[in-house]
């Protein structure tokens, strides 16, 4: 494939936007918005899709603008810089349509996409990988479309304090001479002044030099708090312990947003027991908790379980209790009828059938679905819908601005409930 004047059509999930060659061949244009007439420069091939990147932009969109991040166009991180915020979330709107379209489902036209009014500075969680560079051991992210490292030094979308501490760790490595260092995991507390790291190294023994690391990173960040175990993690009047490898929403602020927006899709009752499956630590579980009966929390890895079964002593919710195992496995030990309601909230790639057939077995009245990958909820949704559900609601919330993800929220109900 040769450099092409291709014209933008329509945005694709993923973060590229969909032309079409003379031939009819569709090509996946990154850094191009709909409408834009563009030159492109071909990036290969995958899975049978061809991808191109725009070079030279020929006739601008309207909501085209001037990316906030000097990295912008060679870091993967972000993909939607180049236009307005407004733009990005009606992109958004419209792929989550789309998906739903193909899986044979209608978006409810009123659905809102719930942005934030300042979308920078939003990420309390990164991951960086090391490389070589000129002045030593760097840290960054990956290419688009490649695994080669990309040294950066500030990133506008992570919370001031972890962009500190990237550059805090990459000066102590350099100054003590680190080796073998493969990437640093940082998270912020969102209301504390805790910094939890973690290093990943090549080989064993390595780790060694972790404790002369944290002694000068400290020095280099004198109002922080390093913690290398666990951290605190508030919202609300709720109180939890995570660890770096215990899942959290990275963006503090919009989290709140997602879970007022379960909350009132919900809408749980007094008297009501209803379950959260995929509960991790149980945010949600414990949120809802405060206006429940009581809440059953199934989730299978067992230090989140831990973890959860600790928040609802500190919380001193004795109405909340968790199932360890897998979804479709623990849903078996749930009596039909002994809850009214439930919330799934499951990784990336969606839920198994058979954890699908076993909440089809106990067909509670309502179900609220929070995903982040619009592919997967909508083939889920859409094996609810065939098992007698109906979609009632459904909201867009923007977790992750400049970037092609976005979290659906959908309410389903059982007709006659």
């Amino acid at each position: 494939m040769t450099d092409l004047l291709l014209r933008a059509e329509k945005p694709a999930h993923g973060g590229a936007v969909i032309a079409r060659e003379e031939t009819g061949r569709v090509v996946f244009v990154h850094y191009a918005l709909p409408g834009e007439l563009v030159r492109t420069q071909p990036m290969g091939r995958r899975g049978g899709a061809v991808f191109a990147r725009a070079s030279e932009v020929v006739e601008p969109a309207p909501e085209r603008v001037e990316p906030a991040c000097a990295h912008f166009g060679s870091c993967g991180g972000c993909q939607w810089q180049h236009t307005t915020y407004a733009n990005q979330l009606e992109l958004l709107r419209q792929v989550v349509a789309e998906v739903w379209q193909r899986a044979g489902l209608r978006l409810p036209p009123d659905t809102p996409v719930r942005g934030m009014e300042d979308p920078w500075r939003y990420r309390v969680r990164g991951e960086f990988e090391a490389t070589a560079g000129e002045e030593g051991l760097e840290l960054g992210f990956h290419r688009l479309r490649s695994h080669q490292v990309l040294p950066i030094r500030s990133c506008p979308i992570h919370d001031q304090r972890i962009e500190r501490g990237i550059n805090a760790f990459r000066t102590a490595a350099v100054e003590q001479g680190v080796r073998g260092l493969v990437n640093l995991h940082l998270t912020v507390e969102p209301t504390g002044g805790g910094l939890l790291w973690r290093t990943r190294y090549q080989r064993r023994g390595q780790g060694e030099q972790d404790a002369a690391l944290a002694g000068r990173v400290s020095e280099l960040l004198p109002d922080l708090v390093l913690l290398d175990d666990s951290m605190s993690f508030d919202f609300w009047d709720l109180s939890f312990r995570v660890r770096s490898d215990t899942f959290i929403q990275t963006n503090y602020r919009q989290m709140l947003v997602l879970y007022q927006t379960v909350l009132d899709l919900l809408e749980p009752g007094g008297e009501e027991a209803i379950l959260d499956l995929y509960a991790g630590i149980g945010t949600i579980s414990l949120a809802i908790a405060r206006h429940a009966r009581s809440v059953t929390a199934i989730e299978e890895n067992p230090s989140s379980v831990q973890l959860g079964l600790l928040a609802a002593r500190i919380n001193r919710r004795g109405n909340a209790r968790f199932l360890p195992g897998k979804v479709e496995e623990a849903l078996r030990q749930v009596r039909l009828g002994d809850h009214s309601a439930a919330v799934l909230d499951p990784p990336r790639a969606g839920c198994e059938p058979a954890a699908i057939a076993e909440l089809l077995r106990l067909s509670p009245d309502r179900i609220v679905y929070v995903s982040c990958e619009p592919s997967t909820h909508a083939r889920d949704i859409a094996l609810l819908v065939q098992g007698g559900y109906r979609v009632r609601r459904a909201v867009l919330v923007d977790m992750f601005p400049h970037t092609y993800h976005i979290e659906s929220v959908a309410l389903l109900v059982r007709p006659g409930a």
